[in-house]
């Protein structure tokens, strides 16, 4: 009983209104929490477990997809290889049936008019320079009583028998044919070798294929290992294998049980990488699982971490693996677990729609609840009105009378309270007045402290206000300003326009922006954007303009530098898109010419001189395409500020005299015998020596000649120097079509060129003189041109004389291209994988009777070295399949340091000379290897050499 007594007196203390509210929070408050917590919870379990089926099926639909291209890849191969013997054998049998026509033809041609001695060494001379299959086929003949008639390759065995010849294996090889041909007039002779798993089994080691050819009692043939033609199908198939993409970055990869990387990231090495000598563990840890695989299920899955493409990231990526086992190969393709993501968060979108849909469903319920509680509030405020009409009517005496309401004949507490707020809010409005006044005030000082012009119309567009900046800008006091418009400061002109702008907004009801320059008192010019907008009363209803200028002079001068370097960029971009252009066709060009005189060369019938000229042609277009190659090196290594100078000493005028003579003979041959080409040089006063890096101060004078013979048409060519000082002034003068101010404001920038004359007549690639002023630079000096269209052209430049006069220059006595050399005592190892390269040399030292051995890796250039101490010289190919020849050079130096070793490399980049001298080589030389400085090295090492 006392508790409800107490709960009854606390229900008296408190107002319905407080316990209305009460309620209806309280119950609000409940049906939100529990709604809020089984909805959330609903939607976290179905969300992670939506997550889950969508990375399974993401999981396994990639893992079919990888597994399906490794498949698809490794039958691929597998076809290949099932069709590599019948190919083989196909491929014979066309070439020596082509042989075969060749010297029928031949022999119907001629047998009525030659002897057949005659139509003998017609045909051999047809058929003994065919090679094929990458040099390795050719075709030999022998008789049908094993006597050799024509071997390409080895001319001193011609005319021997060979019934007794035996191969590596023990075949008689000659008799085979013999006897073949006794029973058929063609057909296949194949060879086999014990196997390396089954000594009992044996597998096909080579196919030769012959044909009787009856005239002469002889049989044409050729041969080929098969080892040898799978080498070349499995460069294509890992070609074919490296350009296959599917899916986003799909690709494959490839590697060997022996460790090597024939395939990383969908690019095949050209040489293969050895993962287990990566120093990358990562990389060795994968490989071993795919060792593992290769060596249990030949096939499957495996999950590893690895970096993505152009990521140092490690990301959890899976992998399919297949093999093939008769190559010793291991072919796969991966996808990483994290790509799931960006399909989940495309789901996850749709997920957030339904739950978007949930939330209303939830806000349409408590919306519902809250009508309820209105309706139920509304009956409850119904029956308090009979109280509350009292309470009005004394309000409605308060309205007329200014008097404080008697708390005396109230009965509820809620009641007195009202009038006791009544009575405060009396006194509250008061001291709103008094605040009112000061934040007006405080507004004021704000509006009057912004730099920003603010000023205020009404609706007939006369000035009811501003602030300060504004008031300073017309010159007068705001109190001046009131009341007068536009016209009254302003040239008719700008007061109509502003004039317009007001009607427009009051019109449209929209606001307006506008940028104008204006000139203030002090004589400058800025650029404002004026806002103008309606002010509208409580009601509604627009009263007047509020308009704010601000200053963007500022913006403006920002915008217009982004406009220049938007224009610069498209220029950049116009000028990079002629380059290509350009170089495409400076590229094609000497090809062209290389490629065109190469097939003339097969021709029959050509006279000695006919073959001069185009030998002199291919010659000519092979120097042009390495000087682009050159330009092109440089202007990559000045963009990567790896441009270097080394400077030593070097005789000037020599220099000069070989310039001289090289130029002239260009003029010679471009056919301009008639412009003179004169050299003015004066004394130095410390000699002809000077310091400086003289292959790249003759680069600089060879461009700006060959520029000079390029232009000039008629008259003289003058080019030299003298000394100016401290300096040595060096200038190319010619008579050529000159150059346009506007060509000489751009001819020294990369790509560009003097284009006066519409479309490039004369070639180039537009980079000379670019690296030409890099060089001069780099030499301590500059470069300048001076120049008018039609009077020829002066290029000049100074470099510090650095006089060098501890050595007397001695002149490069050439070898004699006669090749009047006897090394027919010595023997020269060359070391050299390249079966073309090495044919070069061959047939380059071939007529100095140098005898020659040959080996493609370091280590058989090791052990050959260390066991044959014949040979006189070892010519060293830097790099090679399993070591680099600087490894190899220093082994075979640690056995033999007096053998000499010369290095020969297509690195020819700063350093890579020292590189090799640190090695032990004892000289240098860069591919393409000219045969005068081979011989040159090679002489100054042979002809000491007891």
């Amino acid at each position: 009983m006392n508790l409800i007594r107490t709960f009854k007196n606390y229900l008296q203390r408190k107002s319905i209104a407080d316990q209305l509210l009460y309620g209806i929070m309280a119950a609000a408050v409940i049906c939100v929490l529990f709604i809020g917590h089984y909805w959330t919870s609903l939607e976290t379990r179905r969300f992670k477990k939506q997550s889950e089926e969508i990375r399974d099926r993401f999981v396994n639909s990639r893992m079919d997809v990888v597994r399906d291209e490794v498949t698809r890849a490794i039958g691929f191969i597998n076809y290949n290889r099932s069709l590599s013997e019948e190919r083989m054998r196909l491929g014979l049998k066309q070439r020596v049936d082509e042989a075969w026509a060749i010297a029928s033809n031949i022999y119907e041609e001629n047998r009525k008019t030659k002897s057949r001695s005659e139509i003998e060494k017609l045909i051999k001379d047809a058929l003994r320079p065919i090679r094929f299959s990458n040099d390795r086929g050719e075709i030999f003949i022998y008789t049908t009583s094993g006597v050799s008639v024509l071997l390409p390759r080895n001319k001193h065995l011609e005319n021997i028998p060979g019934l007794d010849y035996q191969d590596q294996h023990g075949n008689y090889v000659v008799r085979n044919e013999v006897e073949l041909l006794r029973q058929v007039d063609q057909g296949f002779i194949h060879y086999y070798s014990p196997g390396k798993d089954n000594p009992e089994d044996s597998v096909l080691l080579k196919s030769s294929y012959i044909r009787r050819f009856a005239p002469f009692n002889w049989y044409l043939g050729s041969k080929d290992y098969l080892e040898d033609f799978e080498s070349e199908m499995k460069e294509r198939i890992l070609e074919y294998l490296s350009k296959i993409r599917y899916g986003n970055d799909g690709y494959l990869f490839v590697n060997t049980i022996g460790g090597e990387a024939l395939i990383t990231n969908g690019v095949k090495h050209l040489w293969p990488q050895d993962i287990r000598k990566s120093n990358d563990s990562n990389w060795i840890e994968v490989y071993q699982k795919q060792v593992d695989i290769y060596n249990t299920t030949g096939s499957g899955f495996i999950e590893y971490q690895f970096r993505r493409l152009l990521s140092e990231d490690f990301e959890t990526k899976i992998s399919y693996l297949g093999t093939v086992k008769e190559w010793g190969w291991i072919v796969g393709t991966g996808f990483y677990e994290n790509e799931i993501e960006s399909f989940i968060r495309d789901n996850r979108k749709l997920m957030e729609a339904q739950i978007r849909s949930t939330i209303v469903h939830i806000v349409l319920s408590l919306l519902m609840v809250l009508i309820f509680i209105w309706l139920v509030s509304r009956w409850i405020s119904r029956k308090l009105a009979q109280g509350f009409a009292i309470f009005n009517l004394h309000f409605r005496k308060t309205g007329l009378e200014s008097i404080e309401m008697n708390q005396e004949n109230l009965v509820f507490s809620e009641f007195r309270e009202l009038a006791e707020s009544v009575n405060a809010m009396t006194e509250e409005l008061n001291n709103a007045r008094k605040s009112l006044v000061k934040e007006r005030s405080l507004l004021r000082s704000l509006i009057d402290s912004s730099p920003d012009f603010i000023f205020f119309k009404d609706l007939n567009s006369n000035f009811v206000g501003c602030n300060k900046a504004f008031a300073d800008y017309i010159g007068i006091e705001e109190s001046e300003l009131i009341g007068r418009n536009d016209y009254d400061f302003f040239p008719k002109e700008a007061a109509d326009k502003y004039h317009q702008f007001d009607r427009q907004i009051i019109e449209d009801h929209i606001p307006v922006r506008s940028e104008e320059w204006i000139t203030f008192s002090d004589g400058s010019r800025r650029l404002m954007d004026t806002l103008k907008v309606l002010n509208f009363d409580s009601a509604g209803n627009p009263i007047g303009i509020v308009a704010i200028s601000r200053d963007i002079s500022e913006k403006e001068e920002i915008q217009q530098m982004y406009i220049k370097a938007k224009e610069k960029a498209e220029e950049a971009d116009r000028l990079k898109t002629a380059f290509l252009a350009n170089m495409s066709h400076e590229i094609r060009t000497p090809m062209n010419s290389i490629i065109g005189f190469s097939n003339l060369l097969t021709e029959e019938d050509l006279t000695p001189e006919d073959k001069a000229e185009f030998i002199r042609h291919i010659n000519h277009g092979s120097e042009t395409l390495l000087s682009l190659i050159d330009d092109i090196i440089d202007i990559a290594k000045i963009e990567a500020g790896q441009l270097m100078v080394t400077f030593e000493p070097y005789n000037l005028r020599e220099m000069m005299d070989e310039l001289y003579h090289t130029h002239a003979e260009l003029l010679k041959r471009k056919g301009k015998e008639q412009v003179n080409l004169v050299l003015e040089s004066e004394q130095l006063p410390g000699g002809d020596v000077i310091l400086t890096d003289p292959f790249r101060l003759k680069q600089v004078m060879t461009n700006l000649l060959v520029n000079a013979v390029k232009f000039t048409e008629k008259g003289s060519i003058t080019y030299g120097y003298k000394v100016s000082g401290d300096f040595l002034h060096f200038f190319v003068r010619d008579t050529g079509i000159g150059i346009s101010p506007e060509g000489i404001k751009v001819i020294f920038e990369r790509f560009r060129q003097d284009n006066r004359y519409g479309v490039k007549h004369q070639g180039g690639t537009g980079l000379g003189l670019a690296i030409s002023r890099h060089i001069v630079q780099l030499l301590g000096g500059d470069i300048s041109v001076s120049s008018s269209p039609g009077e020829g052209a002066l290029f000049s430049f100074m470099i510090p004389y650095n006089a060098y006069t501890d050595i007397v220059s001695e002149k490069k006595r050439g070898r004699d291209s006669t090749f009047s050399m006897d090394w027919s005592s010595k023997t020269i190892l060359v070391v050299e994988d390249m079966e073309s390269h090495y044919n070069y040399i061959r047939s380059a030292l071939m007529r100095t009777g140098l005898n020659m051995v040959r080996v493609s890796n370091g280590q058989e250039s090791i052990e050959c070295c260390l066991n044959d101490h014949q040979i006189d010289i070892v010519l060293m190919d830097v790099n090679l399949p399993d070591m680099d020849g600087y490894t190899a050079t220093r082994k075979i130096k640690a056995h033999r340091p007096g053998i000499p070793v010369i290095a020969q490399t297509a690195y020819n980049l700063p350093g890579e000379e020292n590189r090799s001298r640190e090695a032990g080589c004892d000289a240098y030389i860069s591919k393409p290897v000219k045969l005068k400085i081979l011989l040159d090295v090679l002489g100054s090492f042979l002809d000491n050499k007891k």
